[in-house]
């Protein structure tokens, strides 16, 4: 085999894996590129999303459970991304059923959804404003 054909080959090989590289059917879809940081500075009611990012609280109850999360920049596949480590702010992520923690805490995940609105809550003595996704999908890495 000469050199030419080994080129091709190899060339076909990586399209055909780089077309595999693409997010899970739950979460492929058309969503905005803004970032939970970016949304703090220009809140837009009802904009569809797919944030990624590490649970780091769960809260439950009676109407519904929410997730904290640190938000990432997502990889290729939409999983926080393990080469660029820059964090994105934090959001909500909301259901109207149980989550159980034990399952979520510390846990890459990824939501899609349209954000609802800014949520003011403390994260210590500190106001912070936590973009509200109304999560459609709560995708567990």
């Amino acid at each position: 085999m000469n050199t030419g054909s080994k080129l091709i080959i190899t060339l076909g090989l990586g399209l055909a894996l780089s077309a595999c590289m693409q997010p899970p059917k739950p979460l492929r879809g058309q969503f905005s590129e803004i970032s939970p940081l970016n949304y703090q500075k220009q809140p837009v009611a009802d904009l569809m999303v797919r944030w990624t990012g590490f649970v780091v609280d769960v809260e439950n109850s009676k109407e519904h459970s929410c997730l904290t999360i640190v938000a990432k920049v997502p990889d290729q596949v939409a999983r926080p991304s393990k080469r660029i480590r820059v964090d994105q702010g934090r959001f909500l992520a909301c259901k109207p059923t149980f989550l159980e923690p034990s399952s979520l805490l510390k846990k890459p995940v990824t939501v899609t959804g349209p954000v609802k609105r800014l949520v003011e809550k403390k994260i210590d003595d500190m106001s912070y404003n936590y973009p509200l996704v109304d999560a459609q999908v709560i995708y567990i890495w």
